[in-house]
């Protein structure tokens, strides 16, 4: 039977609640505020070792700035910086979008005039917008307990600090790790929190791959293979991919085939921006995810048949490289597919069954290899993990990985029709970054899919949290105005 209480009776009881814990909530204040203080220490000195190299890096380009550039200008400059950054802080899940995206666009020489890093200065507008967030509104920081497996991973790097072969490198990268990547794997329980913000992400991501596919165009018709503005293949040919499956697997489902069809000149875009980046991994991840969004929506089926026709046609017609179109080529020959990453795979293998407790060290990889300029990194996360951190991070990072993938197949048995397409888009880009970081991988390069393995349990927080609020609706508008009694079941 539900109890039923007067406002008067809740009042009270919080109130004898409040008086009996309020010794415990200040002791345990006492403490935070310690652990708080310790903790600012930690990352302050760590921030400062980023941050002093770092400006010493921009100094240079500052001073040609200003030497060169006439005041009015500066001043506009600064203003449209200002303005911008500001709607960044407003709808920071848009600049969460940026932060992956940006390291494509960066490497173009149009860019290399900037006085700053375009990654580093996105991360702090991120931060920015997390510190105000959290100190401001009402919005609290809510990690699940998965996040716990990253604690061993963290531990794990520090300490091979003491015998990586290179400490310098070492310390670079696990600095990177934990201000950079682990930045975007929790950004989004702050800044990409809810239903309509993810989707605002996602779209970012479109219009960035768009623009990235574009500039590409200028390149069909030469021998070489497209690549992204940073001079990436890889990067265009999975960027190209991931806007795909969001248009093909969010957008379409919603949409009539008379809407659909106005979308399918920015497929093409991007089709052939993925075809012409001769990306095996990306042609063939984007294919086994388009096939699975049209198990999920069967209608999708004609537009396959649609696209696919008219793509055939236009095949000859578009110029796009023969390097490209050999490199998929090698798809028939699976000896020769992965190319040199077959050798870096293999090393890497053995580096670990080497060192499998501790591995050789953070960044040790590339010192320990033959040649530390082609031997840079395994191509594989898990081989990374394994050969520079040993076997507990290979552990702690698949037990993370398997909780975050149990925690999505959970969310899609419920079969909540309202966030159903946006369940099924999560699923098609975490198999498509799993796939990415098995032949591509790299621990800070791969931050989108630390962010990707984040959102099922953002959907959860934010699901679970909109469900609860649908159906308290009606009883606070049942009950709005007379102050009297609350229903709780018991």
């Amino acid at each position: 039977m539900p109890a039923l209480f007067t406002t008067q009776q809740i009042s009270a009881r919080d109130q004898h609640a409040l008086h009996i814990s309020s010794a415990a909530v200040s002791k345990w204040s006492s403490r935070a505020i310690k652990l708080a203080v310790l903790i600012f220490c930690v990352a302050a000195s760590f921030a400062l070792t980023i941050v002093v190299p770092f400006v010493t890096r921009i100094e240079p380009k500052i001073y040609r700035v200003f030497a060169t550039t006439q005041p009015v200008y500066l001043l506009l400059a600064a203003a449209v910086a200002a303005i911008v950054g500001c709607l960044l802080l407003r709808h920071a899940e848009i600049a969460v979008a940026i932060f992956y995206v940006i390291g494509f666009f960066k490497g173009d020489a149009r860019l290399e005039s900037s006085p700053v890093d375009l990654t580093v200065s996105v991360a702090v507008l991120m931060i920015l917008a997390i510190v105000i967030r959290l100190a401001f509104t009402e919005t609290e920081l809510k990690l699940p307990r998965a996040f716990l497996w990253y604690v061993p991973i963290l531990f794990l790097m520090f300490m091979s600090l003491s015998y990586t072969p290179s400490l310098a490198a070492g310390l670079d990268k696990t600095l990177r790790f934990v201000f950079l990547t682990l930045l975007g794997a929790i950004s989004p329980f702050i800044l990409v929190n809810s239903r309509v913000k993810l989707e605002r992400f996602l779209a970012t991501l479109v219009i960035g791959a768009i623009l990235m596919s574009i500039n590409s165009f200028f390149m069909l018709g030469g021998e070489d293979r497209l690549v992204a503005p940073s001079g990436e293949t890889t990067a265009l040919g999975f960027c190209a991919g991931l806007a795909l499956i969001v248009i093909w697997t969010l957008w379409f489902p919603k949409l009539s085939l008379a809407r659909r069809i106005l979308f399918y000149p920015l497929i093409g875009v991007l089709a052939v921006a993925l075809v012409g980046s001769g990306g095996r991994l990306a042609n063939v991840a984007t294919a086994v995810c388009l096939g699975l969004s049209i198990l999920f929506c069967r209608r999708l089926l004609v537009d396959f048949g649609i696209i696919m026709g008219c793509g055939v046609a236009a095949l000859p017609f578009l110029n796009i490289p023969a390097a490209s179109l050999q490199y998929l080529a090698s798809l028939t020959r699976p000896h020769d597919a992965f190319g040199t990453r077959t050798d870096l795979m293999r090393f890497g293998l053995q580096t670990f069954l080497d060192h499998p407790l501790l591995g050789v060290g953070v960044q040790g990889y590339r010192y320990v290899t033959p040649n530390p300029l082609t031997y840079n990194f395994p191509h594989n996360l898990l081989l990374e993990l394994g050969a520079e951190l040993g076997m507990f991070a290979v552990a702690a990072f698949l037990i993370f990985a398997v909780c975050s993938f149990g925690e999505l197949f959970v969310l899609l048995r419920e079969h909540n029709p309202r966030y159903l397409a946006l369940e099924r888009t999560v699923l098609s880009l975490l198999v498509l970054g799993a796939l990415d970081v098995s032949v591509s991988g790299e621990m800070n390069n791969d931050r989108l899919f630390f962010f990707l393995l984040s959102l099922p349990f953002v959907l959860r927080e934010f699901i679970s949290r909109d469900t609860l609020q649908a159906s308290l609706h009606p009883a606070t508008d049942s009950l709005a105005g007379t102050g009297e009694a609350v229903v709780v079941p018991s």
